[in-house]
């Protein structure tokens, strides 16, 4: 599918044993993206602007990426649901209906795949070993020109003019920002929203930023 600054994007499919009765994999060959962590390898004595070849990383780093990520999305998707705990409890209070729409958003359905290997060397032995680990995710209908980034990570602004398609709804995530922010007394918020108007948002190049410190996903 492509290739961004920090992993490999590829088409796939999903087929669980017990499959759950909704989200990702609750079909039989459930299409999906599979990404995967890589790192720039270049030819020695060469510049940094060269061509460069993709590397993988050893199991045991790829996994503690993609385990981060997986969690960063976890805690992504609770404070959301923190925000829009706080608008019902004030919908729910309010002496009149509200005059506007408020947007209702989620991230993706994601998930990890660890891919393992047998030690065949011995052959009643059942030991085995992660030889790669994969972070899926539900693919998102629509064009690229559909997926917009809302928020940047170093600043509280939207990143649309007033005049753009989508600022009312950029404000709206920076209202998510606010609520985060003095709900946890500080101490979190997502930053970097993208993605698909008034249908869902990615977790996947976005942040959590917790005490001025920056955890990318």
């Amino acid at each position: 599918i492509g290739m961004g600054g920090f992993k490999t994007a590829h088409a796939g499919w999903l087929t669980l044993m017990s499959p759950p009765t909704s989200g990702l994999g609750s079909r039989a060959r459930h299409d999906i993206v599979v990404k995967r962590p890589f790192q720039k390898v270049y030819p020695k004595g060469m510049p940094a602007n060269m061509e460069f070849k993709i590397g993988r990383f050893a199991p045991k780093d790829e996994s503690a990426k993609l385990f981060r990520e997986a969690n960063v999305l976890y805690w992504a998707k609770a404070l959301l649901g923190l925000v829009y705990d706080f608008i019902d409890r004030a919908v729910a209070g309010a002496s009149d209906p509200l005059p506007f729409d408020i947007p209702r958003v989620r991230f993706v359905e994601a998930g990890l795949a660890l891919s393992y290997y047998q030690d065949n060397s011995k052959p009643a032995s059942k030991v085995t070993s992660a030889r790669a680990c994969f972070l899926l995710e539900e693919v998102i209908d629509g064009r690229d020109e559909d997926f917009v980034k809302y928020i940047h990570n170093m600043d509280p602004n939207p990143l649309l003019d007033p005049d753009e398609s989508g600022y009312d709804f950029a404000l709206f995530l920076a209202f998510t920002q606010h609520v985060q922010y003095a709900k946890t007394g500080g101490l979190v918020f997502i930053s970097d929203y993208q993605g698909m108007y008034f249908t869902w948002l990615r977790i996947s190049n976005s942040y959590i930023r917790i005490k001025q410190a920056t955890t990318s996903c």
